[in-house]
């Protein structure tokens, strides 16, 4: 069952939220304005199926429409796609405001019928235990998306270059196939042993790769090891150029 939680304000933009089977969901349209995405409906279709949902929503004229609305993991999956700089600022705001602001007004994961005054003591003590699991439901919640949370952050960070093979892992294509795509597409060389696999100067220039260098000694010569680094810049890009979903980044277990 759908229910129509609240509108939030994001610097003059609204961001529309329902509680669908207990859990908040965002209507992916607004999340998709505030992060200055075109294309709602194609970045609304790398999701996985469990993310998003069809919902009815009344427009400004007072007609009854179907968008798409996102969970929670389908909002991180749509703010690491966003170009716009400020897309980790709006995640703080989701994570630190709009979810506690839910909670805290009873209307996250909360059953109406919970805030009848209990007329008996069995209906007290039932109340107790249900306040007492819905503590421990959230609390578990919690542990879950916290690390997410906190990887996604780090993989956001903009010094935070990644090599090829956790690129590919985020984007759910194999390191071997990836780098053969961007040789293909002409993105990175495919010279000679010295030169293969490193980004052409254009796609440096435009901030989507680094090349990391590291002196290694090898006898009485010091050689220059050279590594493909992907800016959090460039993971956008290139999914975006080969057709790939992007998927948060893998929390340590």
């Amino acid at each position: 069952m759908n229910q129509l939680s609240r509108v939030f304000d994001y610097q003059g933009s609204q961001l529309r939220t329902i509680i669908k089977d207990g859990e908040p969901w965002f209507v992916a349209k607004d999340v998709c304005d505030v992060l200055e995405i075109s294309d709602a409906r194609q970045a609304v279709g790398r999701l996985d199926e469990d993310e998003r949902c069809l919902i009815p929503v009344t427009d400004s004229l007072g007609r009854q429409q179907n968008t798409f609305a996102v969970n929670e993991p389908g909002l991180y999956s749509l703010i690491l796609g966003s170009r716009k700089p400020e897309a980790k600022a709006f995640k703080r705001w989701i994570t630190h405001e709009v979810i506690p602001s839910i909670r805290k007004t009873g209307q996250y994961s909360v059953n109406e019928s919970r805030f009848q005054i209990p007329q008996t003591l069995p209906e007290a003590l039932r109340l107790a235990a249900d306040l007492a699991e819905e503590k421990e439901r959230l609390e578990q919640e919690n542990r879950v998306l916290a690390p997410k949370a906190e990887s996604f952050d780090t993989f956001m960070s903009a010094d935070n270059a990644q090599p090829i093979g956790t690129v590919a892992k985020a984007l759910g294509i194999g390191p071997n196939k990836l780098f053969a795509r961007l040789r293909e597409e002409k993105i990175l060389m495919s010279g000679n042993r010295d030169k293969k696999n490193l980004p052409y100067q254009e796609y440096i220039d435009r901030g989507y790769f680094r090349v990391k260098e590291t002196p290694i000694v090898m006898g009485d010569k010091t050689i220059n090891r050279t590594q493909t680094l992907v800016t959090p810049k460039g993971v956008d890009w290139i999914a975006g150029r080969l057709g790939l979903k992007k998927n948060l980044p893998a929390v340590p277990q």
